[in-house]
């Protein structure tokens, strides 16, 4: 079984997520006579198109992440507003209409606030999310995969980046098992591909060691933006280079701990996100994605970059067409 699951995921390929669309919140809150589905749009991005999903597939890519908030779509019962899921339901159908992988989330959700105190109210509101989405996608094919929760971590706490602490890392693996229960005791669902992910979805050694895997057609999703001074720090560095130790030091380390404490038992890794923002710095990106790229392959680790339509843009929204396609070429041929 465990090979299955490694050949599954060699199959998805690597891929990019479309951010900052169908995750974005708070928008009544500024704007409280808006549309519903003017939520998509809040942050920037033009609505998700086939041509989308038409350009990730041509260009090789095989997958694509679609991270989606509900919170602000749920009702005081928690049900999901018909109009949101609607919504979610037509763009899941164009990119697998494209013949693309496709993994949605629970993404921007403030419920999912590590305090240990509110574990009842948190696991509560996460099942009945997830039993609705389950039974929403519950004929879909393996083609779609859940991923439970995205960096699930204690909110504007000294801890909040880190690898958290022992006893909210206990709480990430008993969520992560309501996630897999809930949507396991939905017909259609029992054999498809969930994710789960640490702490934060972190990368750091304690939260990785801290992660249990239990089960089959379980994934671990990892985040990596590795140097952050590189890859999301907009005041530190642009410059990065394989022969400076200090620029690969933690990225050899995360992917050598992947390998040993999940690759090579068998279970499937995939970087739900990872990318370094647009410094004008082309030559240097090109440099750290190499090396990203090369390393994801050595191990059979899949990658997905993180497309937010801005910093992070790969896509250009608004035309279809690729930016940067020196960075596209590395991603989809390594």
């Amino acid at each position: 079984m465990k090979n299955e699951e490694l050949r599954f995921v060699a199959r998805m390929g690597n891929g990019v997520n479309l951010g900052n669309s169908l995750d974005a919140t708070n928008l009544w809150t500024y704007k409280p006579a808006a549309k519903e589905l003017d939520y998509e749009t809040f942050w920037g991005n033009p609505p998700i198109e086939k041509k989308h999903f038409q350009a990730i597939y041509q260009a090789g890519f095989q997958t694509v992440r679609i991270p989606v908030t509900w919170e602000d779509h749920l009702n005081s019962n928690g049900d999901i507003s018909e109009v949101w899921m609607d919504r979610v339901q037509a763009v899941v159908d164009m990119a697998l209409e494209e013949g693309l992988f496709v993994i949605i989330d629970t993404h921007h959700e403030s419920w999912l606030d590590l305090q240990v105190k509110n574990e009842t109210q948190i696991a509560e509101k996460l099942t009945k999310v997830w039993q609705q989405i389950a039974i929403r996608f519950k004929d879909y094919d393996e083609r779609l995969l859940f991923e439970g929760m995205n960096e699930p971590r204690l909110r504007d706490s000294d801890v909040e980046w880190t690898a958290g602490t022992t006893e909210m890392r206990e709480l990430v693996n008993r969520l992560n098992s309501v996630f897999i229960e809930t949507v396991r005791s939905i017909e259609g669902n029992e054999k498809r591909y969930l994710l789960i992910g640490a702490y934060a979805t972190s990368s750091f050694s304690e939260a990785l060691e801290s992660l249990t895997v239990l089960g089959e057609h379980l994934i671990v999703s990892v985040h990596m933006y590795s140097p952050y001074q590189f890859c999301q720090n907009d005041e530190g560095t642009d410059e990065w280079s394989e022969l400076n130790v200090e620029d690969t030091k933690e990225i050899d380390e995360a992917f050598t701990q992947l390998n040993e404490k999940f690759i090579k038992k068998g279970i499937p890794v995939i970087l739900t996100e990872f990318g370094c923002t647009n410094k004008q710095n082309l030559e240097a990106r090109v440099d750290w994605v190499q090396y990203y790229a090369q390393s994801a392959k050595n191990y059979g680790i899949a990658y997905i970059w993180w497309d937010n339509g801005s910093d992070f843009a790969l896509l250009d929204r608004d035309t279809g067409q690729w930016e940067q396609p020196e960075i596209v070429r590395i991603l989809v041929e390594e």
